[in-house]
């Protein structure tokens, strides 16, 4: 499909290019601080911030500082905590409700950190906004046990209406109950950009599915991360973040 997306590409005035963090640009692994950028994926996505063809962003449920810190290439627009705090290219967003309700996820990072501590390879991450429960590093007969743990945790939270709970790959999120996601996020990108006449958003999970819908309903590339035959509204698929990487050196010889 390169050459009918190539000419997509190099017909549109200019390109809103937006990429999850892990398991998009960078494999998943089980410890989170240990997904480093590989070096051709930062070199793709600077000389692409460099030009003019391309915004460049990247779209992660990880916190505004851990993304900044981890990418670092200037020019980019940086949106953490699922598009709940966006910085960069002239933007300075802190969803107004998330910022309000952010003091009340300290005393649940508490109770789940002390209803995990007897259970191996689980990891509380409070994230400012949000908060997450890793445990990609549980041995599999205890993930049941991590998720009783964390809903038997989180029932007085969501009988009040304060929070919700999103899953992903070996990851339980608490965030604001507010609506929000990645969505609305790039939503926000693309009426704040009106000259991308083109997005194109690359995810690996279910996180990224509401983004994945509203790029295509708006006419843009939706493009998976992973194995094929995997449940996934996204048209496009490539198979892991080598090939993200890959397509990063091809859109870097479109651009000129």
């Amino acid at each position: 499909v390169w050459p009918n997306v190539s000419r997509r590409l190099r017909g549109a005035d200019q390109v809103l290019l937006l990429f999850d963090y892990d398991g998009t640009l960078t494999p998943i692994v089980p410890e989170p601080g240990a997904a480093e950028l590989p070096p051709a994926a930062a070199r793709g996505l600077a000389e692409l911030a460099g030009g003019t063809r391309f915004l460049v962003g990247v779209v992660t449920g990880r916190s505004l500082a851990d993304i900044q810190q981890r990418v670092g290439i200037p020019g980019l627009i940086y949106a953490g905590n699922h598009g709940l705090e966006i910085q960069g290219a002239g933007l300075d967003f802190v969803h107004e409700a998330a910022a309000r309700f952010a003091p009340e996820l300290a005393p649940i990072t508490a109770k789940l950190e002390e209803a995990m501590a007897g259970l191996t390879g689980v990891f509380v991450e409070p994230k400012g906004l949000t908060l997450t429960v890793h445990f990609r590093m549980t041995p599999d007969p205890l993930s049941t046990r991590v998720e009783e743990a964390f809903a038997s945790t989180l029932a007085p939270y969501l009988e009040t209406g304060s929070v919700k709970v999103t899953t992903g790959k070996k990851v339980l999120e608490v965030r604001p109950n507010v609506d929000w996601g990645k969505g609305q996020a790039i939503s926000m990108l693309r009426d704040a950009f009106p000259r991308a006449s083109e997005t194109m958003f690359f995810g690996d999970d279910v996180t990224d599915e509401d983004g994945f819908k509203v790029v295509q309903d708006s006419g843009g590339i939706a493009v998976f991360v992973g194995p094929a035959r995997q449940p996934t509204v996204a048209w496009h698929r490539l198979d892991d973040p080598a090939e993200v990487g890959d397509f990063l050196g091809l859109l870097s010889n479109l651009d000129g």
